[in-house]
């Protein structure tokens, strides 16, 4: 019979050959502790952008540059409950007050224009105030749901080692047919998305930042053109409230020629 300190010693050396067999293999021991799937790491990166917006009013500030040069500001008020139900109402300039973005339901989306008093029904790929975002970059940014992960490997990015993917589209009915994201090792923050069309063409790239290190996901926004060199969008959060209960009506489309 075995006494208490044999099978301790026993147990140290298991668990020293099985260390000294990842070394060899070049295997981190960090990384055998925790493999993650591409799905697993794409949903901890949506999750720092989705989980920062879930049942909050965001009030966004807009800011679209043309030929290098700030051509408008919008502000906006976001009211986020899911990543179907989302309305965005435009609070500034005057000439634009009013308007609203309605995602009601997966790839449902409303323009309402107060200058006609009418709601139509918009593409998820048309641009949001003429702005380089389209509704679905800002509305939908959970990319799970529309994209296949695979992992690139592993690449610098600000300085810091971040995990690169590549998403490819589910179908054709996805604005773009593919996406590379860089998402920060250390934490799973989301640095950074290449965004492809179905022609394979680099379209248009989104850099995201956290303002302060409180931040537990992105509060700023760049949407630059890859084809037009001189046009970019910034979205900053301004104010965000979480904990927010809105009622059923608010995402209906019904409701938003409602005052």
């Amino acid at each position: 019979m075995r006494t208490p300190q044999k099978i301790g010693a026993h147990a140290a050396r298991s668990l020293l050959l099985v260390v000294t067999l990842l070394l060899t293999a070049g295997i981190p021991l960090d990384s055998a502790a925790e493999q993650l799937t591409p799905l697993q790491i794409l949903d901890r990166a949506d999750d720092k952008w989705e989980l920062n917006l879930r049942n909050a009013t965001v009030e966004l500030e807009f800011l679209v540059y043309r030929e290098n040069a700030l051509r408008k500001t919008y502000r906006m008020i976001l009211k986020y409950q899911d990543t179907d139900h989302v309305l965005v109402e435009t609070i500034f300039p005057p000439r634009n007050e009013g308007e609203k973005m309605l995602q009601a339901g997966r790839r449902n989306y409303w323009l309402f224009l107060p200058n006609i008093n009418r709601a139509v029904r918009v593409s998820e790929s048309n641009s949001l105030s003429n702005s380089d975002f389209s509704n679905t970059d800002l509305l939908s940014p959970r990319l799970s749901n529309e994209y296949v992960p695979k992992l690139l490997g592993i690449e610098k990015l600000y300085g810091d080692e971040a995990y690169k993917l590549e998403l490819t589209a589910q179908n054709e009915s996805t604005p773009y047919a593919r996406i590379i994201y860089w998402v920060r090792k250390a934490d799973y923050f989301p640095l950074r998305r290449d965004y492809y069309t179905f022609s394979q063409q680099l379209l248009k790239r989104l850099d995201m930042k956290a303002s302060s290190p409180d931040m537990s996901g992105p509060d700023t926004f760049v949407m630059s053109s890859v084809l037009e060199q001189d046009k970019k969008t910034v979205i900053r959060y301004l104010k965000r409230t979480p904990g927010k209960a809105f009622p059923a009506e608010t995402f209906r489309e019904s409701a938003l020629m409602k005052r």
